[in-house]
């Protein structure tokens, strides 16, 4: 009697749980779903009956969790995330696609003061030009890191609420769009709050089309680095510098705060003429063995506003040279 009710206080313990858990990802019956809701509805006229079909139908994604928790910018060396986003195959593709579009680079370049290069090697590491965009619901992924990773939940309910209105402005089916793990989307994968803010239509079709129109994704990009990255054409991204000192590291930042006077103080010597005496911010580079320096100016930090990786923004910086001698 004594082992079949300590059976039966399990089995009742995980029942429970198995309950609990899905009670968890049950979203139509939660009430931080529905207060959320609400808000929504009294916010931007949503219907609630509507809103709470739709998001009830999100999909809990584990595998969203555990990729975010794991990000390869968060985990590799510079040598091993280079490798991986600077290969042959990649260069090769975007050899074809500044083929394609030469002409729409140049002038998305021409208008924005963006490198064509530079909008090329972003659309090239985000996506391979289009050729992984994401295959996750964008419904499934933002309604999980909404209500189910309590670590960024504010950040991704914004991204949820903008997504919505984006789907309503544009006429997409908000149940059918698919995406990054992060929910984010097409060519130049926009988060919905920058699909809203930057996406442009740069082929005057009469749409924003950066899900399936590389060309509208060419414009987009350079929009958002011209407008959120305040990006300054004809001025240096990134130059490399020199340790002076050993096991120089220095702290993850993006915003230039340095000046060339204040360079011996850190140990670092530039490798080339630092124009202009602008500011700069000191990069350290993980290598498989040792480090490598930069310093990086007001475009990096432009960079940065794309996504806020050292190794990320070093890879476009790196993937732009290797793109531009087809330019």
């Amino acid at each position: 009697m004594k082992i079949k009710g300590i059976i039966l206080v399990v089995s009742m313990t995980l029942l429970c749980t198995k309950i609990s858990s899905d009670e968890n990802f049950n979203y139509s019956s939660r009430g931080d779903v529905k207060e959320y809701i609400a808000e929504l509805s009294a916010k931007h006229d949503f219907d609630f009956e509507q809103l709470l079909k739709l998001l009830g139908s999100a999909v809990y994604q584990e595998k969203v969790v555990r990729i975010m928790n794991r990000q390869p910018e968060g985990t590799m060396t510079w040598s091993g995330y280079k490798k991986m986003m600077v290969s042959d195959s990649r260069i090769s593709a975007g050899k074809e696609f500044i083929n394609l579009y030469r002409e729409d680079l140049y002038r998305a370049e021409d208008l924005y003061g963006v490198p064509a290069e530079i909008i090329a090697s972003i659309i090239g590491i985000e996506t391979r030009y289009g050729r992984i965009t994401g295959n996750i619901r964008v419904l499934d992924s933002l309604m999980t890191l909404s209500f189910n990773y309590p670590r960024r939940s504010e950040f991704f309910k914004i991204q949820l609420e903008e997504f919505l209105l984006l789907s309503r402005e544009e006429g997409f089916d908000p149940s059918s769009l698919e995406g990054s793990i992060a929910g984010a989307m097409g060519y130049g994968q926009f988060m919905p709050d920058s699909y809203r803010k930057y996406a442009v239509d740069f082929d005057s079709d009469g749409i924003r089309d950066i899900l399936t129109n590389p060309v509208d994704a060419i414009g987009s990009v350079a929009n958002f680095l011209s407008k959120k990255g305040k990006w300054k054409p004809n001025t240096p991204i990134a130059m490399k510098a020199k340790s002076i000192l050993d096991e120089t590291t220095f702290q993850s930042k993006f915003k230039p705060y340095m000046t060339f006077n204040e360079l011996n103080e850190i140990g670092l010597q530039p490798q080339e003429k630092i124009p202009g005496n602008l500011k700069f911010v000191p990069i350290s580079l993980e290598l498989d063995e040792g480090f490598e320096h930069w310093l990086g100016f007001d475009n990096y930090y432009s960079l940065s506003r794309y996504n806020r990786s050292k190794l990320y923004v070093m890879a476009v910086i790196e993937f732009s040279r290797s793109l531009s001698i087809y330019l």
